[in-house]
């Protein structure tokens, strides 16, 4: 009987498909992330040949990953613990073997992406990114782990949430990786109370819309990146959680003035469903908000 050869299905970062536990994607704000998890490496060498994709970075949620990286003449071999970074450039043929378990968060950017980002963050000298192999990054390991985090299996993941950590992210690799120098982060910039009016004017209109960081930033007339900074400066918050504020006291207006129903005031006040709006005013107000419309009624 003549044999049949199967070929393996590897996906766009050249790792084999087979027996991922979790494998999804997210579109942020100039860049493409990734969550890849498996109790074992795939067994297959992973391999990408050069392209003008722009660059790889893969963040290790948990320790126990070895790789060994093969260049022309010679190979290296790494140990990821938990937050370890690797940095590659799509531009290099890019061979790999794998080993142990495969718990990865990574993240593509393009070269187009990239001067945007830099630009954002006043570091225009940054044209390139440097590589690393298991460079530890707690900080870039928390943005990624919020990017991806679920509540009781579900993600609160609005358009804007995924803006503004897609902006603080890029902002921290160009910072972090990039070739270029730059001076510090601005800080002390305060949003003025005019801004302010202007920005709370279009919540209140689009309370149950999406909103995104660029149309918060225009209405501001800042980059942003310095919206971002100068919002947490004066409102303390970032924008979501500022935003979820702004859905919970509405929702309380409703809830204390009239009795519609719980699933229409998730809708109205801009709450993906009834779940959703119930984390968020459990966590804001420390209550049910069918607990909390009885205790003010009875």
């Amino acid at each position: 009987m003549t044999g049949v050869a199967f070929t393996k299905r590897r996906d766009s970062l050249g790792c084999s498909m087979d027996k991922l536990d979790d494998d999804r994607t997210i579109e942020g704000r100039d860049m493409t992330f990734y969550r890849k998890r498996s109790a074992s490496a795939p067994q297959d060498r992973v391999t990408t040949p050069a392209t003008g994709r722009g660059y790889l970075l893969g963040l290790s949620a948990t320790g126990g990953h070895r790789r060994r990286i093969f260049k022309e003449h010679h190979s290296t071999v790494h140990d990821f613990e938990q937050n370890a970074v690797y940095l590659r450039n799509f531009a290099d043929d890019y061979r790999a073997d794998l080993s142990g378990s495969f718990d990865f968060m990574l993240l593509e950017i393009n070269h187009n992406a990239l001067e945007r980002i830099a630009d954002a963050a006043d570091l225009r000298s940054v044209g390139e990114l440097r590589p690393v192999a298991a460079h530890a990054d707690p900080v870039l390991g928390g943005m990624l782990g919020a990017l991806f985090a679920t509540v009781d299996g579900s993600a609160d993941r609005s358009a804007l949430f995924v803006d503004q950590l897609s902006i603080a992210i890029g902002v921290h690799i160009v910072q972090q990786y990039g070739n270029g120098r730059g001076g510090a982060a601005a800080s002390g910039r305060r949003l003025s109370s005019r801004c302010q009016a202007r920005i709370t004017d279009l919540v209140q209109s689009r309370l149950s819309g999406e909103l995104t960081v660029e149309q918060l930033a225009s209405a501001s007339n800042l980059s942003q990146a310095t919206f971002l900074r100068a919002f947490r400066e004066t409102m303390g918050k970032t924008p979501h959680r500022w935003l979820q504020q702004q859905r919970v006291e509405k929702a309380v207006d409703l809830l204390q003035s009239s009795q519609t129903p719980l699933s229409e005031i998730a809708r109205v006040c801009g709450f993906s469903d009834q779940s959703h709006f119930t984390r968020a005013f459990v966590q804001a107000m420390g209550t049910a908000p069918g607990d909390w419309r009885r205790s003010r009624q009875s």
